[in-house]
């Protein structure tokens, strides 16, 4: 046996008694779900079935739920090399924080008669990011690619329902947010199901384009 032949199977056997690298399990479901789930909350507010003074509780949701969490999401995402779902996270967990902290700390600096100026604001340039997510989401599966044009057409409703101080559109706006954030479930629960079942148990639905 000559040196160099001694060597490569030592090396060989070194690296086969390595500990295979663990692969990072996907964490968008856990995003999903915090996004969902504080939707949901503010929805049943915005839509009137619960009575608003309850809205503060939505408030450590959006922080620490819908804001903290797919902001951790969004980054392990980039660190995977998926842009798509680092985008969408990296904008929905900003936005539940921004909407925090604007009604826990500077809703009340602003004029009253500004108040809805403001807000409407806010939804709309949401919207419009919202807008192009949906146009790359065409890509990816059906139940997503609906939620995220739900998200867009909510934004618009609440945007305009703000703007105009109308309850009505604002209510209209309430409802598309409880139907995105059920679908928001549905997809969480679909990705968690799958990892433990090892199988698709809950279809999403083919993309829209192929």
């Amino acid at each position: 046996m000559t040196t160099s032949g001694a060597t490569g199977e030592q090396a060989g056997a070194a690296e086969a008694s390595q500990p295979a690298r663990a692969v990072m399990a996907n964490p968008a479901p856990w995003a999903v779900t915090a996004f969902g789930t504080t939707s949901f909350m503010i929805g049943m507010y915005q839509t009137g079935l619960l009575n608003a003074a309850g809205t503060p509780i939505v408030l450590p949701a959006a922080f620490f739920f819908g804001g903290l969490v797919q902001i951790i999401v969004a980054i392990m995402e980039f660190s995977r090399g998926n842009l798509f779902a680092g985008a969408v996270f990296g904008t929905y967990g900003p936005f539940w924080v921004i909407l925090g902290a604007f009604d826990t700390l500077y809703a009340s600096s602003v004029p009253a008669a500004q108040l809805s100026s403001a807000t409407s604001l806010f939804l709309a340039v949401f919207a419009v990011i919202t807008f192009y997510l949906a146009i790359a989401s065409l890509r990816t599966d059906l139940v997503l690619t609906v939620i995220i044009w739900l998200i867009f057409v909510g934004l618009v409703l609440l945007s305009i329902g703000a703007g105009a101080s109308n309850a009505n559109i604002t209510k209209a706006g309430g409802w598309v947010v409880l139907v995105f954030a059920v679908l928001a479930w549905y997809h969480a629960a679909g990705d968690i199901i799958e990892s433990t079942f090892g199988r698709k148990v809950l279809p999403f639905g083919p993309p829209p384009i192929k």
